[in-house]
This record gives C-alpha cells, structure tokens and sequence, in this order.
C-alpha cells in the first residue's frame, strides 16, 4: 500500500522554485556531507553557532540602540528563548532567517558611516540571501530604501541615492544568479517560487481560517503544494501550465475571492493579524510542545520566554522609547511590515519567527526600564509600562488555541516516526491521539488505516479510509489504498472503482495504476489491463513489480516476445524475483527456447528454496 503520509507545507518545489531552494539549504547541508561525512549533527551545531552569534550581535544591536543594560538583557532574552533553541536543533532554515535579519540590524544600527560603499553593499546583499530563504522578507526591499531616502535630513539627495544604489546593487549581486538559473531551469525568470500563487490561495480563500489546514476542506485534498498544486491547476483548465502560470492561476482564486467577498476577506485578515501575535507556536512539520514534553529545558524555557512573553515585553520597550521614535522609525516599519507579510498569507510559527530579533532589543530595553523606575520609585511609569505589559500579555495569550497542547498534526508525525522505528503498537496510539485532537484530521486517518492494513485488521482499516474519504473527497492515495484492501478481500470491482477514480483525481499515482491494471487482469479483462500496467511502467521505471505484472499480461494474451523483454526488464531491476524467472521461463519454454528456460527455472528454484530455508545459523 502507498506509505504513511506526514503533515505539513513543505512540499516539492519544481521549476522556478528549484534554484531558491537549492540555493538556501540543500546547498548548505550538501557542502557539510562533502567534507564531513553524511551526518547531520554537523548541520545542527552550525546552526547553534548561528543562534549563538545571533545571540551576540543582538547584544551590540541593543546596547547601539539603546543601552548597555538593555543589550545585555537582550542577548539573554534571545539565548533563553524556548522557539529559537527548538530551531537550533532542526534541520530547517528558521536559525539560519534569524542570523541574516541579525546581521542586517548590525549592519544598519553597528557599523559606521565611515564605511558607506561596503556597508550598504552589505546589507542589500545579506538581504537578497534572506529572501532567498525567507520569501516574504522580500517585502523589506521597499522598506530599507525608504528609510534611506527619508531619515536624515543632513544628507544631500545625492548621497542618499548613492547609498540606495548600493543597497540594490549587493541586492543584484546576489538574486540575479537565482533569477537566470530560474530562467535556464523553468524557463522564467524569477526571483521567488512558483508556490506563491497556492501559498497565497492558502490563506486568502472563502474556506480560510489562518492556518495551513483549512486548505484540505476546500480542496479535499491534505496539501497544496508544487506538483498538488500544478495538478489541480491544470484539472481545472484542462491544458498544461508552466509553474508560473500554476502561480497565476491560484492568485486568479483568491483575488476573485477578495473582490467578491471584501468584507469577509478584511474579518479574516484581521484573524489572521491575531495569529501573528499569539503567543501559539502553530505548528507546521514539527510541533514545539511534543518536543517540549521531551526536553526539561524546553519545558521550562517553553512556559517561561516564550511569543506570549516576548511580544508583550517589547510593547513595553516600544512604550519607554518612544521618545526615540524618529531614530527607531526602521525598527518600527519592519516589524509591522514583516508581521504583515505573514499576516497577507498563513501563520506558521516558523514564518513569524523573523520577528524575534526585531523584537527582542525593545524587550530588552523595557524590562531594563522598568527595572529602572522600580529602583528610582518611580511608581506611576511603572505602573503604567506594567499596565502595557499585561494588556499584551492578555492579547497574546489569549486561548485562539490550546497553548500547551501538541497539535494534530504533530502528532501525526510522530506517529510516522514511530512507524518507521517499528514501533507499530506505539504508531498506532499516536496517530489516534491526532484524531482525538482534531477529528476531521483525514491524514490521521488514512495514516491509520495503513497501519492497521498493516497488521491485518482490514475492517479498522476500512473504516478509517473512508472516514478519510470523507473529510478529503480527492484524496487519491487513500482511494488507491482503499481500493487495493477491497480487491485483496474479494470485492475486485469495488476495488477498480476506487482505483479509477484514483487515477482520474491524479494521472502520476503510480501505484494506482499498477494496483488497476493487476486488479483488471484478475479480473478476466486482459486487454483492458494492458494501458494502466503500461502508465504505470512509464512512471516508475526502476518498478520491478510493474515490469513483472505487464509482461504476465503480455503473456496471457500470447505476445510472447513482449512478455520475455517485459520479465528482462523487471529482472534488471531486481534479479532476485523469483517469479520474474519462473515466469520468463514457461515464456522462453513456449518460444522453444528450453535451455534458457531451464536455467530460469533453476534460478527461480533455488530463490524459492533460499528463501524458505531462511537466513543460516551463525
């Protein structure tokens, strides 16, 4: 049966997005395994090593901004960071987000004026690499060349062009690559993926509440990602789409939403703006409070310094300071700009994790304010900066979600991790926990009913497929699986309905094709097999199975010589299956060819009987 499936947004990428992607991790991760082996504990403590460094330049950033009390509260705010030391250990791009959107602080607000060319340069530069990992950062682009041009009123026009000019020109220097191998790659040049149009439809649809998972709802289908997307896509219009027209078709939904539903569009944006501060780390691939429950040190950094407790520390710093509002007017803009930039798509804790650096120094500048009127007894501030603190705390904390409950997605994953160690029982409990969470979760579902195939309970089995069928109409794995646990229990037409339908929601389902064509052929309509096993042969060529059911076919319809290169083929890809060689030899024997059937016979013997015997006694 098609294996289990895992939650999240992180899907393929292809055409366009292949340079971005390429470019940011894989690149990163890939250069480590070429020096150092194929570890991935190497990656992790770059990583950390980024954190710490993020660690330290947020110290200077805080002590240049504000004071040397306030950076070095900062710098520990940032270190005991529950989110930021669960990124540390993944192996994802979140660590690496921080340490750019650090280094570009310490560019603007540490390094001197006195080096103009490199420091704009600089900055243009490590900003082109942020997005290149973190797309919305794009949005900065904008920002910084405003700020440039109107923050200082003692620089000449000219010299404020020439410092934006350097801004895009280290800007260039680094997306221009990534746009031409786009171009060379999918035939268009851009700069970002072609996942921004589904990404956008994501979370700016009639079905959208905020999140990754209301997308199944109006798709029936668990995910919307690369190929998903582009399938559906073209479905929909009947023709093939490059990437970017994929793109263009699913912002085409989501503007016709927005114009035909304005007022419904602006209440979920303003939903949406509410998930961005919560104090919630809504997961995506990995869930934070499964790991919590793992790691005392998350634990208590996880309840203790966590968004509810940043976010509304940093207001208080906004309040302290705004008497610098004129000097701080950047750091102002690109938090709410950033916070937007989430807020216009779907929130995910690791998309708003960009944020932190942006607010810690002002954390850090409040609680070192509030410190400061304790100690003077300058209790009417201090209550008042306490009265902030709170009323954000209330906000943030807010129950939009269960704070310190895993989600079902992350249990869903776990149960997958479980699976894979063999841990089937454990797997099993896991991903019911998933359901318990969230009922209409059908990837736990379909997830369940694999496993429950697995161990022969096919009536469990059934019962959870087709509740996955019923929260996701198009899902077509689940109808292929559900389809094969039919056919294998006698009900061969209701098992080809649910294949053809599988191949009909997506035509590059392998085992969907496979499981069609075997079905048919067991069911007398030999002819009628031919096509799918053939499909299914194209689409995964290193398939031994496909090879082997295709030449059975080829056989039972006396097209001997079909029949023998189809069993050659599949005894390429794996010469151990015996009943490729068994097989090919009553072919070979009908063509008269007995000495080569004789020796496939043999071999298909002495397969069958090693694997009988069993692995030897040490």
């Amino acid at each position: 049966m098609q294996g289990l499936t895992t939650n999240g947004a992180n899907g393929s990428r292809r055409g366009t997005g292949w340079a971005r992607e390429f470019s940011t991790r894989l690149l990163c991760i890939g250069i480590l395994q070429f020096f150092f082996g194929e570890t991935l504990w190497l990656a992790r403590l770059v990583q950390i090593t980024l954190g710490a460094l993020s660690c330290s330049l947020i110290f200077l950033i805080g002590q240049q901004v504000f004071s040397r009390e306030a950076g070095i509260i900062s710098g520990f705010i940032l270190a005991g960071y529950g989110p930021a030391l669960f990124f540390d250990g993944l192996i994802e791009k979140s660590i690496l987000d921080l340490f750019l959107l650090t280094a570009i602080l310490f560019l603007i607000f540490c390094i001197s004026d006195e080096m103009k060319p490199a420091k704009w340069l600089s900055v243009g530069a490590v900003l082109g690499l942020l997005a290149l990992s973190r797309e919305n950062a794009l949005i900065l682009v904008l920002v910084v060349p405003c700020w440039i041009a109107f923050s200082s009123a003692t620089l000449s026009p000219t010299a404020r062009l020439r410092r934006i000019g350097l801004f895009f020109a280290g800007l260039v220097l680094v997306l221009l690559p990534v746009g031409l191998r786009n171009l060379a790659v999918g035939g268009e040049f851009k700069l970002t993926t072609s996942q921004l149009g589904p990404n956008f439809y994501i979370g700016n649809n009639p079905a959208a509440d905020g999140t990754y998972n209301s997308i199944r709802g109006i798709i029936g289908e668990p995910q919307l990602e690369g190929p998903d997307a582009e399938r559906l896509a073209e479905r929909e219009l009947q023709r093939s789409l490059s990437p970017g027209e994929v793109s263009s078709y699913w912002l085409g939904k989501s503007f016709d939403y927005i114009k035909t539903q304005p007022f419904d569009w602006l209440r979920l944006l303003a939903k949406k703006w509410v998930l961005v501060w919560s104090g919630r780390e809504i997961e995506d691939s990995d869930d934070f409070y499964i790991y919590r429950q793992w790691s005392s040190l998350l634990g208590v950094l996880g309840r203790l310094n966590h968004f509810g407790v940043l976010a509304p520390l940093a207001a208080a710093g906004l309040l302290v300071s705004l008497g610098q509002w004129r000097r701080l007017l950047l750091l102002y803009v690109m938090i709410l700009a950033l916070a937007a930039s989430v807020a216009v798509f779907y929130v995910f804790g690791r998309y708003r994790f960009p944020l932190v650096p942006l607010l810690v120094p002002f954390a850090g500048a409040g609680l070192m304010q509030m410190i400061h009127f304790y100690k003077q007894g300058r209790w009417r501030p201090l209550f008042g900066t306490i009265a902030v603190f709170c009323a954000c705390a209330i906000f943030t904390n807010w129950p939009v979600f269960e704070f310190s409950r895993p989600g079902a997605g992350g249990y869903n994953n776990l149960s997958n991790a479980y699976y894979k160690q063999g841990k089937v029982e454990e797997a099993i409990q896991t991903a019911l926990k998933a359901i318990e969470v969230e009922p209409s979760y059908g990837v736990a579902h379909y997830n369940i009913g694999n496993l429950y195939a697995g161990r022969g309970q096919f009536a469990l089995a059934q019962r959870h497929f087709e509740e996955a069928l019923r929260i996701y109409p198009n899902y077509a794995e689940v109808r292929s699986n559900l389809g094969q646990l039919l056919a294998e229990r006698g009900d061969l037409q209701a098992g080809i309905e649910q294949f053809r339908k599988a191949v009909a929601l997506d035509p590059a389902l392998f085992r969907a094709h496979l499981n069609l064509g075997v079905a048919l052929a067991k069911q007398g309509n030999i002819n009628e097999a031919d096509a799918p096993l053939r499909e299914a042969a194209r689409l995964m060529p290193q398939s031994a199975e496909s090879r082997f059911y295709l030449g059975s076919v080829y056989a039972a319809q006396n097209r001997f010589d079909l029949a023998a290169q189809s069993f050659k083929n599949a005894l390429q890809i794996d010469a151990n299956l015996a009943a490729a060689h068994e097989s090919l030899a009553r072919v070979l024997s009908a063509q008269g060819k007995r000495e080569e059937a004789m020796e496939h016979y043999q071999e298909a013997i002495r397969l069958i009987s090693a694997r009988r015997a069993g692995p030897k006694a040490p």
